[in-house]
């Protein structure tokens, strides 16, 4: 047995702690009073503090306690004149004592424990570990949130990381920031030294002095995909950080491709917002070879003063495109309109994985291997999580560059709700002050998980900010670009629906929420839009911040909260959802081959370099029996019908919709208005309905609890008279119907969906089109969104004209174009 005396002397006292076998709970505590006498100091009472009754230890005893201890021990910092009778009364037994440093949390809690320099720092003090961990608990419970063990679990990570409970304690009160606290960790770069010059490239004299004004060095991951054969045309995968450099190995392979005669390029992405900054790019630089680039979108655009010219003929070099404008050439049999392919570059390839989109990729990459099987195919993606399958199956090498061009800090800020605005525009400010060594201001991304959110952010932020989203026009999205390009515009706030989007030169990405949507964002949309900060020919270092609110979430069925997914996505690994979609698709995607193939064996050839699972006699055989094709021995043609399906995107379902339909002679309005909702709707005055009657009323009109509140006369006359008015009119002019179901049958939808057709139809614009809705309805809308449901209208019009001429029904078709071309404009 090893027993100790620990002592600690106080003003009136020395208190005496008996420890056995270095137990942190002491055998006994007493209180010592000394005094003194013709021989110095002595002891004169010793009482007894633990046990139920008062209780006091002769003077021999004590010492005789004292000469069987094993180490007396004496506290830094006790009583100074207590300290010196102490030491002098121990001097007259022959007896000594250590200084010694303890945990004072500990002893006042009657506890022992030793500190030194690897202790907790704590109010100008060391305290052991277990009493930091009980004051950050404490600290964590009085808080008025609720944190969740995954957070606290963090919270002690970063006491034992740090050493200092108040730093630690800090993060609870994010007014003080403080980078060293915050940072969760920083993800370091590979410093490299790039071996591959621009100047012994084998590129033609003019594309390589054009590459040389910006570097004589390839960055690494280019490097790597020249060293592993691209400009011999080998096909590659390449897997890198964003702004890594990816982008220009499809434009080396394409560009030098395109000036030895071996075909065009085709740059494809999967945003519009994306495609059009590409075919900007590429004008820009590649004009000065005389290389002309066009663009293929999609949408059959609607026409107004607004919309920025773009060069639109496939009779170009470089075509940039959306992977569903390419793909409409193909699925409408005019493939031989793309002419010579020499390269195919395709972007943010891991978009296989989408759920609404991925077949879509999946089909259009096997046509386009079929179609041009000379061509070389580089594919492009910043997150996967299974690259070597994914190479396999795509037929390419695999180029894996696991290092970010510049350092990243992440850091963790858990706050409320109504802490945002400040803290974010106090982090923005800070960060639009810096300015890099390469001469640039720091820019922040922040991400929210609304478009109403973008809106209401930027305009509480206390620095400039604008909004960018799907939902704005294309010159307002240009017009944000290019500001924020030319580092005029300190902070954007945008969806994470534009993760994989526009290449905005941000140093700093704050995520204000971590949801898109009311769903939690995954691991590989995370990484996807953390690399957006910190570029290497603008940055010396990316910053990433999340804001969670702990006990937060979006929906009922949401089991973690919104700290607890901050660090599993912080910690996470991506997984792989894998490329697997359902018969429908399935069809679809066979339909649409076969309009680029009319053999069943090159049929399935392509479905072979697909990542879809095909029973192709059995889906040709369904396909068959819709009487969307015909199959004659070896040979598969598409009907008229099925022509028609193919190249509008249309899914099975919808077809047979339109067919129904027109068969019954319905008017084409209302047929694309039942296809096709506008439900992109908000009540302007939503917070005022919101207060006046009690309630939470949701912005977007077409959300059943709206809908609720406006159909009840009693709510309405509790408005005020202003907006009970508009309410009103909305009510009498779109919730009139006398289904059983009603307001849910979906007939004020239709309706709403009508007047928007019937306003343009009278040669209004989107923009004046919404100002009508606000002025009459108090409804508010996106000019984008306004766009985006126009040009659905046209394509599903010109659906509706083509499948009524099929089925000979000549009126339905006549009225469709009408209709068709007073939408366009």
């Amino acid at each position: 047995m090893t027993l100790w005396v620990l002592s600690s002397a106080e003003k009136s006292k020395i208190v005496v702690m008996t420890i056995k076998d270095r137990m942190k709970q002491p055998l006994s505590i007493a209180e010592l009073h000394i005094k003194d006498s013709y021989k110095g100091p002595r002891p004169h009472k010793i009482r007894l503090l633990t046990g139920k009754n008062e209780e006091f230890i002769p003077p021999q005893q004590f010492i005789e306690l004292l000469r069987s201890a094993n180490r007396i021990m004496l506290t830094e910092g006790g009583n100074p004149a207590n300290e010196v009778a102490f030491l002098e009364m121990l001097k007259a037994f022959q007896l000594s004592a250590d200084r010694v440093k303890i945990c004072k949390h500990c002893w006042l809690n009657k506890r022992f424990n030793f500190v030194n320099s690897k202790s907790i720092k704590y109010h100008d003090e060391l305290i052991c570990e277990d009493c930091a961990k009980e004051e950050l608990l404490r600290s964590i419970r009085s808080a008025d949130t609720p944190y969740g063990e995954k957070s606290v679990d963090f919270l002690e990570k970063v006491l034992h990381k740090t050493r200092d409970l108040d730093r630690t304690i800090r993060m609870l009160s994010p007014e003080r920031l403080d980078p060293e606290f915050t940072r969760y960790d920083t993800i370091r770069t590979k410093p490299y030294e790039s071996t591959v010059r621009v100047n012994n490239l084998p590129l033609a004299k003019k594309f390589k002095e054009l590459l040389l004004q910006k570097s004589e060095t390839l960055l690494p991951v280019q490097a790597l995909s020249v060293e592993a054969g691209l400009l011999e045309g080998k096909n590659q995968f390449v897997v890198s950080a964003t702004a890594t450099g990816k982008t220009l190995i499809g434009e080396m392979a394409g560009i030098q491709n395109l000036l030895d005669k071996k075909g065009k390029m085709l740059y494809l992405v999967p945003l519009v917002a994306l495609a059009n900054q590409k075919y900007d790019q590429f004008t820009e630089r590649y004009s000065k070879l005389g290389i002309i680039t066009s663009i293929k979108i999609g949408a059959i655009l609607i026409k107004t003063s607004q919309r920025v010219k773009m060069h639109t003929s496939p009779n170009a070099d470089i075509i940039v495109g959306t992977y569903e404008g390419v793909d409409h050439m193909l699925r409408s049999g005019n493939a031989d309109f793309l002419g010579k392919i020499g390269t195919v570059v395709i972007d943010e390839v891991h978009m296989l994985e989408d759920q609404e989109r991925g077949h879509r990729l999946d089909g259009l990459i096997g046509r386009l291997r079929y179609a041009a099987p000379e061509a070389q195919f580089i594919y492009l993606s910043a997150t996967v999580a299974k690259p070597e399958a994914y190479a396999k199956k795509l037929g390419a090498q695999l180029i894996l560059y696991d290092h970010r061009p510049v350092p990243l800090d992440r850091h963790l800020l858990f706050c409320q709700d109504d802490e945002k605005s400040k803290l974010i525009s106090q982090l923005a400010k800070e960060e639009y002050s810096m300015l890099s060594s390469k001469k640039h201001r720091g820019q922040t991304i922040v991400f929210t998980n609304s478009r109403r959110n973008c809106h209401k952010l930027a305009g509480a932020l206390s620095i400039q900010a604008s909004p960018y989203h799907a939902g704005l026009s294309q010159y307002e999205r240009k017009k944000v670009e290019t500001m924020f390009a030319k580092g005029e515009l300190p902070v954007i706030v945008t969806t994470a629906a534009l993760a994989a989007g526009v290449d905005f030169p941000a140093s700093q990405v704050i995520f204000e929420s971590l949801a898109m949507g009311i769903d939690w964002i995954s691991v590989q949309e995370f990484l996807q839009m953390s690399g957006r900060a910190g570029r290497p020919d603008y940055h010396d270092r990316g910053i990433v911040v999340l804001m969670p609110v702990p006990g937060k979430s979006y929906s009922s069925s949401q089991s973690d909260t919104e700290e607890e997914v901050a660090i599993k996505l912080l910690q996470g690994e991506m997984l792989s959802a894998g490329v697997e979609y359902g018969e429908a698709e399935q069809l679809e995607e066979v339909l649409a081959s076969v309009a680029v193939t009319s053999s069943v064996q090159d049929l399935r050839k392509i479905h072979s370099l697909m990542f879809g699972g095909f029973d192709l006699d059995k889906l040709v055989s369904r396909l068959q029996s819709y009487r969307f094709l015909e199959k004659k021995g070896n040979k598969v043609t598409p009907t008229l019908f099925g022509k028609i399906i193919a190249a509008h995107f249309l899914p099975v379902s919808k077809a047979f919709l339109i067919r129904d339909a027109v068969l019954a002679e319905n008017s084409p309005i209302k047929i694309v208005t039942n296809l096709e909702f506008f439900d992109a709707a908000y009540f302007k005055y939503s917070n005022q309905i919101g207060s006046s009657l009690h309630v939470n009323m949701p912005s977007r009109v077409f959300q059943g609890a709206a809908l609720d509140i406006v159909f009840d006369g009693d709510s309405l006359s509790q408005l005020d008279q202003k907006i009970r008015a508009l309410m009103l009119n909305f009510a009498s002019d779109f919730l009139t119907c006398t289904c059983r179901d009603s307001p849910y049958c979906g007939c004020a939808e239709q309706k709403f969906s009508e007047n928007i057709l019937r306003l343009r139809m009278e040669g209004l614009d989107p923009t004046q089109i919404i100002k009508i809705l606000e002025g009459k309805y108090g409804i508010s809308a996106y000019q984008g969104d306004v766009f985006g449901y126009l040009d659905g209208a046209v394509r599903n019009l010109d659906a509706v004209e083509l499948i009524a001429r099929v089925h000979s029904k000549k009126g339905v078709s006549e009225e469709a174009k009408k209709l068709k071309k007073k939408v366009q404009g």
